[in-house]
């Protein structure tokens, strides 16, 4: 869960100069002006607000396709200057702050958890989730999430993917501050999360315009985020509902334990509680999306297996599952 600024550097200025001809003042050229004042619009431009569903410019930057890593080495992590260009600095934390005793369980010490991917019964990919402790965002206390997402061998031939996303999440609600997006295939780009007024505003990493503006709703989660908020909560009672932010759209969800079962898996036997999502977009229920989660009964609530049925002109399974340490790419 694990795994999250943004603007580019700034050009540098050409030195002036030291020529004679240099202090000499020449006209303005009107036509010259005019067409400066149309190739450099205002900063603010380039972006539709819009309410629950994404829309991008048509006019964005081309984006480009850089050679994919091999599975096994991920792509380089943001640096902390990134969050700096854009306004929220990151600080580290000593190791004993960073993972506090009295912090939800699976946040106090290092966690990482690997997941195999299995769409109609075939594995289609891998993804990991490290925990990499709380950290200052801005000055705002934050737990540091990675996740790491890459497509299996056979399916790496025909559509390479190896993409990080660096979370962070606010300590007391688990709500998402801010997503860092290292990509393979597409232009890297920054998420940044106005809770308080409801928006989220993507900005490219290497030059700082806003891709997107999107208004959500205060106190949003994404599926990340809202499976840690799950796994910090109890799970004996069940869960008011939730705004999410997923697929392009605004959804409510909720959670309730529907029984327990001992199950098997490659990292070995758990006892599990299992959890089941609903969905609901405008109030309504979700009927052609089924899911359930197996979740241990421990006090960490690991997500051991997640199972999701839906249904688009035909009935598709997806399946992930824990696999032991290391595995998976």
């Amino acid at each position: 869960m694990p795994p999250g600024a943004d603007p580019g550097d700034s050009p540098t200025d050409s030195p002036p100069d030291s020529s004679p001809a240099s202090s000499v003042p020449t006209p303005p050229d009107p036509e010259k002006e005019k067409t400066a004042a149309v190739a450099r619009p205002d900063e603010g431009e380039g972006y539709e607000a819009i309410t629950g569903e994404e829309k991008t410019e048509g006019d964005a930057p081309p984006q480009t396709e850089p050679s994919t890593p091999p599975p096994s080495v991920p792509p380089p992590a943001p640096s902390a200057s990134d969050a700096e260009r854009d306004g929220d600095v990151v600080a580290v934390l000593p190791e004993e702050k960073a993972y506090p005793q009295d912090g939800p369980p699976w946040a106090r010490e290092k966690e990482e958890l690997a997941y195999k991917v299995e769409f109609l019964g075939i594995t289609m990919g891998y993804a990991r989730f490290s925990s990499l402790g709380k950290v200052l965002l801005s000055g705002r206390e934050a737990y540091h999430l990675r996740v790491r997402a890459w497509t299996s061998d056979l399916l790496s031939l025909i559509y390479p993917i190896n993409d990080t996303i660096d979370y962070y999440l606010d300590v007391q609600t688990m709500v998402p501050l801010r997503l860092e997006f290292t990509r393979s295939r597409k232009e890297d780009d920054v998420a940044t999360y106005d809770q308080e007024n409801g928006t989220i505003v993507y900005r490219y990493r290497k030059d700082g315009k806003i891709r997107k503006k999107i208004d959500v709703l205060p106190n949003v989660y994404d599926p990340v985020s809202v499976a840690y908020y799950f796994r910090t909560r109890g799970l004996d009672t069940g869960e008011k509902e939730l705004p999410m932010y997923a697929g392009r759209k605004l959804w409510e969800i909720s959670a309730k334990p529907v029984g327990f079962e001992r199950i098997r898996t490659d990292r070995g036997e758990f006892d599990t509680v299992i959890v089941q999502p609903m969905l609901r977009r405008e109030g309504k229920l979700d009927e052609r999306r089924k899911m359930r989660m197996w979740m241990t009964k421990d006090e960490r609530h690991i997500p051991v297996r997640l199972y999701a049925k839906f249904k688009k002109i035909r009935t598709w399974t997806l399946v992930g599952e824990l696999l032991p340490d290391r595995e998976g790419g």
